[in-house]
């Protein structure tokens, strides 16, 4: 049985879809992001991530920063199937405030995503997961016992899919591993995950910038996330990417380039409402709105998504081969928030401490 929190997170992510005639079929899944959908990265570089890690589901640590599962452990877990054009609008935006998970769940079938840095006991033949807790889209020049942000930031995430293609296709070739790692074919028919970028707003916020400066940061934050999805090997956009950048610092990054044409990408949650960031920032009573969260910092998340949602668009005009999906996470979670006690909490802050097991395993 699913615990609580679990059980109305899931409700409230998971469109109820019928099978269709004709559902999408991912034969993997590649995902990037931070502690939100880290299955195991951080902790196996930089030691077991702590309590309550895999408390209530697996059992046992499970290099998660959290109690149980992330969304990214019940894609390919549920039994939902859709065909695009018959629940999404025509510019791929999930506006419901609900997450489109379990795609395609009866025909994958995948096992959960094995952590890119977990060197022992891995299976890759169905993707790999390059996310790690604390990682940025920008790189953050800090350590992460100095700051708390991971080093492996999107553009380092973007460069071990590159190498972890480049190498499993070599090794493919020469007949090895085949049942450890994902056939050719995959990397065009696989599913992009991405969810990153909420440490990037309050990597700002901890180094002293103000709300204004945190906002002025956005436009920077998103090319580089454009970036690391877009450029084309051998066809580089360079009236839109080029900007500060080399020619081989594109190509590293290109996700498009490796061949990925089906990316889904989250926004950013209300980080305003999360215990570790309301505890290292301090706010004037009228900066805190009815539920405990700060109205500044959520303010700068919903910017943030706002001009998400004008990158991907651009993405969608800059690559018509692609198929991009964009999930509003912030309208879920600040739904559970608002309405706690319709979804069993006492209050608010009850349920802001459960979320925030995903961002600081301390809270």
């Amino acid at each position: 049985m699913l615990p609580p929190i679990a059980s109305i997170l899931i409700s409230s992510l998971l469109l109820q879809l019928a099978a269709a005639s004709a559902p999408c079929a991912f034969p993997a899944v590649f995902n990037f992001g931070d502690s939100n959908s880290d299955t195991g990265g951080l902790s196996s570089a930089f030691g077991q991530a702590p309590p309550p890690n895999g408390e209530t589901f697996f059992r046992k640590p499970a290099g998660r920063y959290c109690d149980g599962r992330l969304i990214i452990d019940f894609i390919g877990s549920y039994p939902f199937v859709f065909t695009p054009s018959q629940v999404l609008p025509a510019d791929g935006r999930v506006r419901t405030g609900f997450f489109l998970l379990g795609i395609s769940a009866n025909s994958l079938e995948l096992p959960r995503l094995n952590a890119y840095l977990d060197s022992v006991g891995t299976n890759f033949s169905h993707g790999a997961n390059f996310a790690t807790a604390g990682s940025t889209i920008r790189p953050q020049n800090t350590t992460l016992s100095q700051s708390g942000f991971s080093p492996f930031s999107l553009d380092v995430q973007t460069w071990q899919f590159s190498q972890f293609k480049s190498r499993s296709q070599s090794f493919l070739d020469q007949g090895l591993f085949k049942d450890q790692l994902p056939k050719k074919e995959y990397f065009s028919r696989a599913l992009y995950t991405f969810d990153i970028g909420q440490n990037d707003l309050t990597a700002g916020y901890f180094s002293d910038m103000t709300t204004e400066e945190v906002k002025a940061s956005i436009p920077d934050i998103l090319d580089k996330f454009s970036i690391a999805v877009k450029v084309v090997v051998g066809e580089v956009h360079f009236d839109v990417a080029l900007h500060d950048h080399t020619i081989d610092e594109l190509l590293l990054q290109s996700i498009y380039g490796e061949g990925g044409r089906f990316f889904w990408v989250h926004n950013t949650g209300p980080f305003g409402c999360l215990a570790y960031v309301l505890d290292r920032l301090l706010l004037r009573a009228p900066e805190v709105d009815r539920f405990g969260c700060g109205s500044p910092f959520n303010e700068v998340a919903q910017l943030f998504n706002t001009k998400l949602e004008e990158a991907v668009a651009q993405l969608r005009e800059d690559l018509p081969l692609a198929v991009f999906t964009l999930v509003d996470v912030y309208a879920v979670k600040y739904e559970l928030i608002s309405h706690a006690t319709k979804h069993g909490k006492k209050n608010a802050a009850e349920l802001e401490l459960e979320l925030d097991l995903v961002g600081d395993a301390r809270y």
